[in-house]
């Protein structure tokens, strides 16, 4: 009965780290699979490869994980819902997720090596603006889509360069702001 329930445990923890959208989440989601791994083999008497199992799967490999992640860069882009015309729905994050300038924006940061974290919000563009955490905040202002970026990133700078040289029909605008400026 405790071999099943730690089995089915394991199930969940493997399917939620297979699922999960943050990397770190997923690492202690594959840690906590491997304790119940070295807790399956204690029970199963096997005393040296539950240690084994606890030692390097649950310790080792795990702090080798999340040195590596903490390595990993990560640019944060929200996208808002704000205006007349869109909220926050399934619709609207299909539109965006399909629309041609967020792929190469997606493409652009994989292709530096960059993990591009999207979340959508419902914040207002000043709200957004004071958030320190975006990086980038992409926002639908009647057909066009305009991309507020810190004036200190050169990422952004960089990121508008490329639009401009590859003329691509994405349209979009950039606009720089400087740290607690009110954009009107």
């Amino acid at each position: 009965m405790i071999e099943a329930g730690t089995i089915l445990l394991m199930a969940v923890f493997a399917l939620l780290a297979i699922h999960s959208t943050l990397l770190r989440l997923a690492v202690i989601h594959l840690a906590i699979f491997s304790l119940l791994a070295a807790f399956l083999y204690l029970l199963y008497a096997a005393p040296e490869l539950a240690i084994a199992e606890a030692v390097i799967g649950s310790g080792l490999v795990t702090l080798l994980y999340l040195a590596a992640l903490k390595r990993n860069k990560v640019y944060t882009i929200a996208i808002l819902a704000e205006g007349y015309r869109f909220r926050l729905s399934d619709a609207y994050i299909n539109y965006m997720e399909r629309s041609k300038a967020l792929r190469e924006i997606r493409r652009f940061f994989e292709l530096r090596e960059y993990e591009p974290q999207i979340i959508y919000s419902e914040k207002t563009l000043q709200e957004a603006l004071l958030e320190p955490r975006f990086d980038l905040i992409i926002l639908e202002e009647k057909d066009d889509i305009v991309a507020y970026g810190s004036d200190e990133s050169f990422v952004v700078e960089e990121l508008e360069l490329m639009f401009r040289i590859q003329g691509t029909e994405a349209g979009i605008r950039f606009r720089q702001y400087s740290q607690g400026e009110v954009i009107s």
